[in-house]
């Protein structure tokens, strides 16, 4: 309700926008602020309610300015005449003239030093002659005004001066924000003129043009890495602090020359090689000595000589026959006397049978047959390549093992002749198109099921998820559970229902068809209203909902705007402590959340 009100005197608090902005926001979005005290002094009826003080939390940005304005508000009453209009026509009159006034010395005092102008000058600086073209919002009182055009002072831009610059205009490396510049990666400094070093040099090193320069036992592009000692001397590299030597060099700086195993602790390395103890040879001492190294007549062995052709005996000292005479005789000086039956340098020859019928040559006692004959005296006739080992030869002809044929046997028969639905390839099939298996004698599927199923008899089982002839249609969830259409794997649900699988109904709605809006509360009403307080009484819906909304609005100019969350079971709810509830008409809006689940 409107009750009259007679003339009130406030403080009005004029922001940049986005300072007013952040006051209509609610305690859910804190910001950083400042704490500011608005008094506001009423009189009703001619007696004064004792005013009230009342905090509100104001954000501002850096450099952003609070101007705090005084202004009398003339309020009719509600009655029209108070009998009091020509005191109100007085102190209007008065009020004129004192803006006239302050129009008139704003003009003539620049406010920069305390001095005004002369009557040949106005403006700020009173750099503005009588006559001549004014600045737009007269430079903002940071420039000075010369034939219309503002020639700003420094840390100021823009055609009215009201723009903070920055340093170097950001160097063209950053932009300007607030007069403050805010640097593209890589840059810093107030104007973005310094490149940047890469983690600020993980604080373990300093910043010289871009590039860190790392503190001692530390290095890489940011200092982040442990150094080695002595960069490992180039013979290894550095991990975690630690040398990891290449094969050859040892040492905490890898500075040593390493021998190979360790001399297997049969030796003492010294320079990178071995110097081995009795007994022992080789690079890393590994190697048992022999007698007499072997007369240099044959290499070492674990410990054993291994004797040249032609030497013999425990230090190759004796000379040695061919083979040994083959045990078919015995060495003398060096040479072999074979026993009866037997020739050849190291009587490993024999005489063949039959003279291998002049159609081979004898060796070792066996004929080696010319091409087409064979037998141990040649005397029978052969098949090509031996029928490759896959059949038998009878009279000179092939007679091949199951699974092979040709002249030779050498090549594989597939099975059942791949059932006509393929050709025969070194012993496998290949079928044509829309057969497989080892004979061709199953049926394909079409695109492999798209590897989402398995193939039966040439028909697709597609795995859980997928349908099709080639199971490469996606299935959506629980069939759209009746309630929308599947496309391309996903549910486009029917009015009303929402959800992957449209289960769910939309917010708002309710039944088991989703078409039945949710209700609101009734009979609401304002009880017990106050200076500070008001009661709200409602019949609650036949839904039960979790939570209202309530947010009440004030009519009256400057006021802002309140949010309140409610239990949804309440049926009465008091706002209390927003001050001048019997004064000023409010308005209240209403919002629910059903309980979940329902």
């Amino acid at each position: 309700m409107m009750l009259p009100l007679t003339p009130c005197l406030v403080f009005l608090i004029i922001l940049t926008q986005s300072a007013t902005t952040k006051l209509q926001q609610t305690a859910k979005h804190e910001q950083d602020s400042i704490k500011v005290v608005l008094s506001v002094d009423c009189a009703t009826h001619g007696n004064s309610s004792g005013g009230g003080e009342e905090g509100k939390e104001i954000a501002l940005a850096p450099g952003s300015p609070l101007v705090l304005n005084h202004k009398i508000k003339l309020v009719p009453s509600g009655s029209g005449s108070c009998g009091c209009e020509a005191d109100f026509a007085a102190l209007r009159e008065r009020l004129e003239r004192l803006e006239r006034e302050v129009s008139d010395l704003r003009e003539k005092c620049d406010g920069a030093g305390g001095s005004c102008c002369t009557s040949e000058s106005k403006g700020a600086g009173c750099s503005i002659k009588p006559g001549t073209e004014e600045c737009p919002n007269e430079c903002s009182d940071q420039g000075r005004c010369e034939d219309g055009k503002c020639y700003c002072f420094p840390g100021y831009s823009g055609p009215d001066c009201s723009e903070s610059s920055c340093p170097e205009n950001c160097s063209d490396k950053g932009r300007c924000v607030n007069g403050r510049c805010e640097c593209d990666p890589g840059f810093t400094g107030p104007d973005c003129s310094q490149a940047a070093c890469p983690d600020n040099c993980s604080n373990k090193g300093r910043c010289v043009n871009g590039r860190c320069v790392c503190d001692s036992g530390f290095t890489g592009p940011s200092c982040a890495d442990k150094s080695c000692p002595g960069n490992c001397n180039r013979r290894g590299r550095c991990v975690n602090g630690q040398c990891v030597c290449n094969p050859g060099f040892t040492g905490p700086d890898c500075s040593k020359k390493a021998c190979p195993n360790d001399c297997n602790n049969r030796g003492r390395c010294e320079n990178g090689k071995c110097v081995c103890e009795s007994g022992f040879t080789g690079a890393d001492c590994s190697e048992m000595a022999c007698p007499g190294n072997c007369n240099n007549r044959g290499r070492c062995v674990n410990g054993q000589c291994v004797c040249n052709p032609g030497f013999t005996g425990p230090d190759c000292s004796k000379k040695a026959c061919p083979n040994d005479c083959n045990n078919r005789g015995k060495c003398v000086n060096g040479k072999c006397v074979c026993e009866s039956g037997f020739t050849g340098a190291d009587c490993s020859e024999m005489a063949c049978p039959g003279n291998c019928n002049n159609r081979g040559r004898c060796v070792d006692g066996q004929c080696i047959c010319e091409d087409g004959f064979t037998g141990e005296d040649c005397s029978e006739r052969t098949c090509p390549n031996d029928c490759s080992d896959e059949g038998r030869c009878v009279n000179g002809r092939c007679e091949c093992n199951t699974g092979f044929t040709g002249e030779d046997c050498s090549q594989k028969t597939c099975p059942d002749n791949c059932n006509n639905r393929g050709q025969c390839v070194d012993g496998q099939c290949v079928c044509r198109q829309g057969f497989t298996g080892q004979d061709c004698s199953e049926i394909t599927c079409p695109d492999n099921c798209s590897n989402n199923g398995k193939c039966v008899n040439g028909k697709c089982v597609c795995s859980v998820g997928f349908s099709g002839a080639n199971c490469a249609t996606p299935v959506c969830p629980n069939n759209c559970s009746n309630r929308g259409r599947c496309m391309r794997g996903k549910c486009v649900c029917r009015r009303g229902f929402t959800g992957k699988d449209c289960s769910q109904c939309q917010e708002g709605m309710t039944g088991p068809d989703c078409d039945m809006a949710m209700s609101g509360v009734s009979q609401l009403r304002a009880q017990n209203i106050t200076d500070t307080s008001v009661t709200l009484v409602w019949t609650p819906p036949s839904v039960q909902y979790e939570t209202y909304y309530i947010t009440f609005t004030s009519q009256k100019e400057g006021d802002q705007q309140i949010t309140l969350q409610v239990q949804g079971h309440l049926t009465t709810f008091t706002q209390t402590g927003t001050g001048c509830w019997s004064k000023v008409q409010r308005h209240h809006h209403w919002r629910a959340q059903r309980q979940t689940g329902n």
